[in-house]
């Protein structure tokens, strides 16, 4: 039996501590400052406000303030549980609790920068995390909700220590949650930050081309051929990143991507564009108060489209995307160019 630590009680968070407790490990849930109703949810009994049960009695929930270096020092491993917005608090808040050497997992996704270099969290955190013994990237196909009701599910654990992740992933893998090891974790990394910019484009398909036959009214076709699109130009910038194109292909890249398109605040985002609505208008209306991560990696990706010569030839979708969001207007992609 084992300690986890789970850093940030958000969604998916909250979901990862039902696997860690089925395995019969003592969990540790604690909030970030902007968790505390969940927290007090939680705390009195009940359940997330995003999940549909209420968590094992091996999962003690803390609030932020209750968290001491005493928690993380009892800890085996650590899993950061927060979104790209809270990074810089999270790494911040780890330099405070690690006393000694531990393992820690990310399942937070966002692209970075190194001066001129767009990066990965794999390249730029381990610098800023002093007792960080390794560095994990979680990706992969993970609804949180289906993760928390045990829906199978598959995802990877990426790292340059093989040995840390195979470890990690021994402490979180159940039958329900099946996990595969990596160690490419730039490309894992990657491809966990792209999916989310390219299911913007994928899902605008579906409402750009309406089927009004269908119940969804979405269409297959159109959203089938950016889908394609969106996995070649995954591969692409993730080889420019740093990472392996296999990488793409695999449950970071396509399986992840198919889950986001599914469902999700990208995705609501992209059928807002694919309604001929702008992305200032959606964030203003449905999406209103949300944090949509494909949106802060849009901008990073037109700095690297910026470097890249003939970038809007070889990546058209990411064009189209980036120019959207940086521009303000509307989204336009013309089919004939794939």
């Amino acid at each position: 039996m084992a300690m986890i630590l789970i850093l940030g009680a958000g969604v998916m968070g909250t979901a990862l501590a039902v696997p860690a407790s089925d395995n019969g490990h003592k969990v540790l849930l604690a909030g970030t400052p902007l968790d505390a109703v969940p927290v007090a949810r939680m705390k009195a009994g009940g359940t997330h406000p995003k999940l549909d049960a209420p968590l094992s009695e091996k999962v003690t929930i803390l609030a932020d303030e209750e968290l001491g270096a005493e928690h993380a020092e009892a800890a085996d491993l650590v899993v950061v549980g927060v979104s790209s917005p809270g990074i810089a608090w999270a790494v911040n808040r780890l330099n405070g609790l690690l006393r000694s050497k531990k393992a820690v997992a990310f399942v937070t996704k966002g692209l970075d920068r190194e001066g001129e270099r767009i990066v990965t969290y794999a390249e730029t955190l381990p610098p800023q995390i002093a007792n960080m013994e390794s560095f994990i990237g979680i990706g992969g196909p993970c609804i949180a909700r289906e993760l928390a009701n045990r829906c199978p599910t598959s995802s990877i654990y990426a790292s340059r220590d093989r040995a840390a992740a195979a470890f990690a992933a021994g402490l979180m893998r159940a039958p329900f949650y099946r996990l595969a090891l990596s160690e490419d974790v730039t490309g894992v990394e990657a491809c966990a930050a792209l999916k989310n910019f390219f299911a913007i484009g994928v899902s605008a398909m579906q409402t750009r081309y309406p089927d009004r036959l269908r119940a969804d009214c979405q269409s297959r076709n159109p959203t089938a051929a950016a889908f394609n699109q969106a996995a070649q130009e995954m591969a692409l910038l993730c080889e420019r990143i740093g990472g392996s194109r296999a990488s793409a292909f695999d449950l970071a890249g396509i399986g992840d991507l198919h889950v986001t398109v599914g469902g999700g605040r990208n995705s609501r985002l992209g059928h807002g564009l694919g309604l001929g609505h702008t992305v200032s208008e959606v964030m203003a209306g449905e999406l209103g108060g949300e944090t949509v991560e494909g949106i802060d990696t849009a901008r990073i990706v037109g700095s690297l489209l910026r470097q890249i010569d003939n970038a809007a030839t070889l990546l058209p979708l990411a064009t189209a995307i980036t120019t959207a969001v940086l521009d303000g207007g509307a989204f336009s992609f013309d089919f004939q160019r794939i």
